[in-house]
């Protein structure tokens, strides 16, 4: 059919336009999440490793976008977990901007 080459071809752009930016908006919110639990770490510092090692990242797989928050350190998730989770910071954090992020991923599909 005359054209359907042209319209799959600029349907496909669209779709890598999009998920180019939806990769963008996960790495912007990676690094934010990751500045907000570095700096709101309630913990007490003694090496500096588990705020150091406090990372964002933002990945596109072939099942959709993962935007993770974590820690690198082993004693992390006791940092998460002990005392009823006192001292979390990663999940505090991740609801915290859940729903800026889908706001903003919604706009970024529809626009």
């Amino acid at each position: 059919m005359a054209g359907s080459e042209t319209v799959s071809r600029n349907l496909a752009a669209w779709a890598d336009r999009k998920k180019a930016a939806l990769h963008a908006l996960g790495e912007f919110y990676a690094a934010k999440m990751e500045g907000e639990a570095k700096r709101d770490a309630s913990w007490q510092n003694r090496t500096g490793a588990a705020r150091q090692g406090l990372f964002g990242k933002a990945e596109t797989r072939e099942s959709g976008l993962v935007v993770r928050l974590a820690h690198s350190v082993e004693h992390g998730v006791y940092l998460e977990l002990k005392n009823q989770g006192k001292y979390a910071i990663l999940d505090p954090t991740v609801k915290r901007n859940a729903g800026d992020f889908f706001r903003d991923a919604e706009r970024v599909i529809q626009g």
